[in-house]
């Protein structure tokens, strides 16, 4: 009788309410931080709807796959775990083992490789794994790497491009801003946005990337893209956080202000590292980038995230199914 497979799509989790904020931080951050941080998150929180869509959503997407599956004919089961917050890994883990997986896929909805999410989503799947019944939990390659993830953005981008009035509209791609002394040498992450940009751009008719510092058309940026043709685009970082020292970049913010003096007069945000909303688009782009963007002059327009879009399930799929039959190991 073949092995049941269980698929566990992990992730950093979010409050699912305004009392939640808190208690989610103090997971996320390992000590109980201030009541002025936590005043300010439950501000953001309250300003994008009173908590976090991402775990909704993740257990939705976790439904979705399992159905894609089984209509592929895969009798395979999945559930979603948060890192921070619930259904954690643990628990998700023991549903599939009570549904009868025998051994599990794991696959990060973090698209992109880094080891402040997916070396964590990591230690806490094996960790959990040892007091269960569990033969094996093998792992699914970056998201980033199927076409259908990459084709979204591509398509999403195309069709931003084409709605938006602006005569010298500047795109720029972005994921998360990590600070650079978290990085290790040749570090994956860095790497695999510049790649994925290059390939969206591409798809999308955009000019062919490469490194430019401190051009005339951008003075002061320093970035992997390009400022040929009637539309620029370059692949950049947002999100930054309040720790000392130097950041992964260049940041939306500044490349905006800088924008706005040198003749553009639109932005298009591509929000590739990102497959599900959260605080990093709701907020950080929706309420203070927008906002900035008006202030600056600039029309401002973000493509949508993955979400639950078939496209997504489709590339979860694609990262999942080399690993259904015992065996088998990712690429």
């Amino acid at each position: 009788m073949p092995v049941r497979t269980g698929v566990l799509l992990t992730a950093f989790g979010g409050p699912d309410s305004l009392e939640s904020v808190g208690p989610f931080m103090s997971r996320f951050m390992g000590r109980e931080p201030s009541p002025q941080i936590v005043a300010s998150a439950r501000e953001k929180y309250r300003a994008i709807g009173g908590y976090s869509p991402l775990p909704g959503v993740a257990g939705g997407i976790a439904v979705s796959l399992e159905a894609h599956l089984r209509d592929c004919g895969h009798d395979v089961v999945a559930a979603a775990g948060m890192r921070y917050w619930e259904p954690s890994i643990d628990s998700a883990l023991e549903d599939l083992q009570a549904r009868g997986a025998e051994r599990v896929a794991m696959v990060s909805l973090s698209a992109f490789e880094s080891q402040v999410t997916c070396e964590a989503f990591r230690t806490c799947a094996l960790e959990a794994s040892q007091g269960l019944e569990i033969e094996d939990v093998c792992e699914a390659p970056m998201l980033h790497k199927a076409p259908q993830y990459r084709a979204f953005f591509a398509e999403e981008c195309a069709r931003a491009l084409d709605s938006i009035e602006a005569e010298r509209p500047l795109v720029m791609m972005t994921a998360h801003s990590l600070p650079v002394a978290d990085l290790v040498p040749d570090d994956p992450y860095p790497g695999g946005l510049r790649e994925v940009a290059g390939a969206v751009a591409a798809s999308a008719g955009l000019a062919e990337g490469a490194d430019f510092v401190d051009d005339d058309r951008l003075p002061g940026v320093s970035a992997f893209g390009s400022l040929e043709g009637p539309v620029a685009w370059l692949q950049g970082y947002q999100s930054k956080g309040a720790r000392p020292g130097a950041w992964l970049g260049p940041d939306l913010a500044g490349v905006m202000a800088i924008a706005a003096e040198n003749g553009y007069d639109a932005v298009v945000v591509v929000p590739i590292g990102f497959a599900i909303d959260h605080m990093e688009t709701l907020w950080d782009l929706d309420i203070e980038a927008m906002e900035q963007a008006d202030e600056l002059g600039l029309r401002f327009t973000r493509t949508p995230v993955p979400n639950d879009d078939h496209r997504f399930i489709e590339a979860l799929s694609w990262a999942v199914e080399p690993l259904l039959s015992v065996g088998n190991d990712p690429d």
